[in-house]
């Protein structure tokens, strides 16, 4: 059982939002629509975010806070609270796993946007033509050394907010800059949306166009709305854990959806002014980030000033989201063996940034190196990709499977009824078990075929 608990119900519901609006809910949801027709899209990832998303994020924090431990010791606990079988404990364990895979490449991820902060603060993105743009990338991403870099230190300024604790760390730093993120964002996107192309990037993102939406659109769109709040990794169950039984968690596990929703739509149409105005291609995927804004910075009005806004935007998401990313990790090794709390988040630190080499060295000198073919099979996968593939494609979707699973068929009525605050044979009661047990299960089933 957890002796943390957060603060205070506002600074519980703030550092859920933070830890789960990380980079990917700026710039991934950007690129996706994109590429898959703008508002169609919009519209399916804001229904599936309700519909599907909830309801597992919802399920995971309930989990959490009814086991009151980490991601493993909640569902040893619920075991002996609720009699569910020893064998959920693998759901514990295939998180945990998972996790630590995810920082071993997300904190090299995240180092790219410290990197181009760096750059655009030294004002590299003046006067730059697209091949000049394109050098720029491929300079960062022929160095792993420099990219090991930018990760380290990110994984140092976590750790040290994770040393402080939870309260006076993770908490109060959540508590601090995700209110200045989403600050940051809406001048941001006001002033994109003014010196840009506000309109065009409206219509995009707004205007429904079903020539242009298919089903590859549909399953994008669902896959980001359940996939951007990280569920089966056991974050968010961390995060169930240290929440009192007096803080509503419907209430609060659709608040931060709906913030995912909005930062999204923020982001989305921030990027867009810009890439319309100077006449850039909206549908570039990763590219639209670290080739087409800093050539629309090098040309706009007061672009120095909005391409350090933009990433370090980025930047802040990032220590948001590992801070409590960290977080889970660390609370399950000191539940389980007590040792000593900051000698285990330096140790994790050093391993995941050594870890990262996979991914550093995978875009230069390992990029002809495909481990699967040393088991004989046809791949061109590289270390990172293995890792990509096997935590988004395989164990998150499997995560979020189980969780829903386990809360729709292996939790009491009462248990839910009583953890959510409401009545066993109610509307809501009724609804969420039906998502719980065929609507997310069904979606995630149908989301691991067309992935793998």
């Amino acid at each position: 059982m957890s002796n943390q608990k957060w603060s205070s119900k506002i600074l519980f519901l703030i550092t859920a939002i933070g830890s789960e609006a990380g980079v990917a809910s700026v710039w991934k949801f950007s690129y996706l629509a994109g590429a898959n027709g703008g508002g169609l899209f919009v519209l399916t990832y804001f229904l599936a975010l309700v519909l599907i998303a909830v309801p597992a994020l919802l399920a995971e924090m309930m989990i959490g806070r009814r086991g009151g431990g980490s991601m493993i010791g909640s569902l040893v606990a619920l075991r002996e609270k609720d009699g569910i079988s020893r064998l959920w404990k693998g759901l514990g364990l295939m998180s945990f796993s998972c996790l630590a895979l995810v920082l071993s490449y997300y904190f090299i991820v995240c180092g790219w946007m410290v990197d181009f902060l760096v750059l655009a603060l030294q004002g590299r993105f003046s006067h730059l033509d697209p091949a000049g743009a394109q050098a720029q990338l491929g300079m960062m991403m022929g160095s792993p050394w420099r990219m090991l870099g930018y990760s380290g230190l990110l994984i140092v300024v976590t750790s040290l907010i994770v040393t402080l604790g939870v309260n006076k760390g993770v908490e109060r730093i959540s508590g601090i800059l995700t209110p200045l993120r989403f600050a940051v964002m809406a001048v941001l996107m006001v002033y994109a949306c003014i010196v840009g192309d506000g309109a065009g990037a409206f219509w995009f993102l707004f205007h429904f166009d079903a020539a242009t939406f298919n089903y590859a659109a549909i399953a994008a769109a669902v896959g980001q709305a359940f996939f951007s709040l990280g569920i089966g990794v056991g974050v968010m169950l961390t995060v169930g854990a240290y929440t009192p039984p007096e803080y509503p968690l419907a209430r609060s596990a659709i608040m931060v959806a709906l913030a995912q929703m909005v930062i999204a739509v923020m982001s989305g149409l921030t990027i867009f002014a810009v890439v319309f105005a100077n006449g850039l291609e909206p549908a570039q995927g990763p590219g639209l980030l670290f080739i087409a804004l800093p050539l629309a910075f090098g040309q706009m009005p007061m672009g120095y000033a909005m391409g350090v806004t933009m990433f370090m935007l980025l930047a802040l998401a990032a220590v948001t989201a590992t801070s409590m990313m960290i977080e889970a990790i660390v609370f399950t090794v000191t539940e389980r063996w007590r040792v000593n709390r900051v000698v285990v988040i330096w140790t994790i630190g050093a391993v995941v940034w050594a870890a990262g080499a996979l991914t550093a060295f995978s875009f230069n000198d390992w990029a002809d190196v495909h481990p699967l073919t040393w088991l004989g099979l046809e791949s061109t996968k590289t270390p990172f990709d293995l890792l990509d593939y096997l935590t988004s494609t395989i164990m998150m979707p499997l995560g979020g499977l189980l969780v829903a699973l386990l809360a729709g068929w292996g939790l009491p009525r009462l248990t839910i009824a009583s953890e959510l605050g409401i009545a066993q044979t109610g509307l809501a009661a009724t609804l969420l078990r039906f998502a719980l047990r065929y609507l997310v299960p069904l979606t995630v089933i149908v989301l691991m075929i067309r992935l793998l």
